[in-house]
């Protein structure tokens, strides 16, 4: 067990975290955690949200691990169900689990269009379907959807992703207005580029597209963003959990950048 004593904030909450295995998943999490919540991590990749699990143990908090492709109602509503049934409720959702896709825009596949969207919009939405049925009927809860900084940028050879993430924007205000009588925050977080797992395969996409070695590629893409430098897994998540506290309890429909500046440049 940690050594490490943990800030309360968020101690006797339960979190269902949905692409928690890795990346910024795996980092809100463990934040989380630290601060003495319960997570549920729910992801395709079945081994490494175990090994999440496992570190959000080491705080001394439940946990579980829900294996799932966050594509579909059926499978949104298990999610939230299994959550509920190993940890008793559900406080907060981090609507995470995403997918990516680099092809030039006159070359996307409908079934690369549609894989997209089943993950990032419609797995994301009866995800948020399926919880705030359970907070309704609790009296409350906090909900933050994972954007990007691509829903208000053109970027030819990520159109689908773009898209995909402007319609996360669109379902973060609908449904803010639409749960806020049930006590019910929505809001949504836009990343700016991190160093995670889906950020170096997208990379070493757009270097080919550019000829550029990925070295190259990334040190030009890093110093294209106004404060210079990347953003973190941890720094992200600590917004995130600012958007879940207390502190936040009147912030609702909004879409925090947290990105250096990307969108402006």
């Amino acid at each position: 067990m940690t050594t490490n004593k943990p800030d309360c904030c968020f101690a006797g909450k339960v979190i269902l975290v949905t692409g928690g295995a890795s990346g910024l998943g795996r980092s809100v999490a463990l934040s989380f955690a630290r601060q003495g919540a319960s997570v549920a991590i729910a992801d395709m990749d079945a081994q490494k949200a175990r090994e999440t699990a496992c570190a959000v143990a080491e705080f001394g908090h439940a946990t579980c691990v829900i294996e799932a492709d966050v594509c579909d109602q059926l499978t949104a509503d298990r999610i939230v169900r299994c959550t509920v049934d190993e940890l008793g409720t559900l406080d907060i959702l981090v609507n995470n689990a995403g997918v990516a896709s680099v092809e030039p825009f006159l070359e996307i596949s409908e079934n690369e269009w549609d894989r997209v969207f089943n993950v990032n919009v419609k797995g994301l939405l009866f995800c948020l379907q399926a919880a705030a049925s359970v907070m309704k009927s609790r009296g409350g809860g906090k909900i933050i959807n994972v954007s990007s900084p691509a829903s208000r940028m053109g970027l030819p050879l990520y159109a689908a992703y773009a898209a995909s993430k402007a319609a996360v924007d669109s379902i973060t205000r609908s449904t803010a207005l639409a749960l806020a009588k049930y006590n019910i925050t929505v809001n949504s977080v836009a990343p700016g580029r991190m160093d995670t797992e889906m950020q170096r395969r997208t990379e070493e996409k757009f270097a080919a597209h550019a000829g550029m070695s990925l070295e190259s590629f990334v040190k030009s893409r890093t110093q294209d963003i106004p404060l210079g430098r990347r953003t973190s897994p941890e720094e992200v998540a600590q917004v995130i959990l600012w958007l879940a506290s207390p502190q936040a309890d009147y912030v609702t429909s909004h879409r925090l950048s947290v990105s250096g500046g990307l969108e402006l440049s």
